[in-house]
């Protein structure tokens, strides 16, 4: 069943259980309703995509505070190649990026549960002058290449 249904219904459950007995009833629908958005929230399947885009291969590590991407060793993300990967999101997921360019070290978040305007999923691109999101084409960290 997809995830906004059981939503749905479950909003048109608590407006009859409401209605039928009367707004002292109101606290509890609405904790069931919170700890019901919660679950469908940990369901939910968010994707990284991190794109190079520049002239120089990197040497990343992508991490969050349970997950490594790459391992230890890091990956090395060659010009025109990109690293993907995907979690479950929860509402405190976090995941971070560390960057090896050209005899630079950057890290920028890659991810935070709270950014409103990150789509699904959230894409990245290493330019020869800087980190971006693909989503507004801001420019997160400068690079010297």
């Amino acid at each position: 069943m997809n995830k906004y249904a059981l939503v749905v219904g479950l909003l048109v459950c608590q407006i009859v259980y409401v209605n039928s007995f009367g707004w002292a009833v109101v606290g509890i629908a609405t904790s069931a309703l919170s700890a019901i958005a919660d679950i469908v929230d940990k369901t939910q399947v968010w994707t990284v995509e991190v794109h190079n885009e520049g002239k120089h291969h990197a040497h990343m590590w992508c991490a969050s505070k349970d997950d490594k991407i790459g391992g230890d060793e890091g990956i090395w993300v060659k010009p025109g190649d990109k690293i993907v990967w995907g979690f479950r999101r929860h509402r405190t997921t976090q995941f971070w990026c560390n960057m090896d360019w050209y005899g630079q070290r950057v890290g920028w978040d890659v991810f935070v549960t709270n950014w409103k305007d990150a789509p699904n999923p959230t894409k990245w691109s290493i330019r020869n002058d800087g980190v971006y999101d693909q989503w507004k084409n801001r420019k997160w960290r400068n690079l010297n290449s």
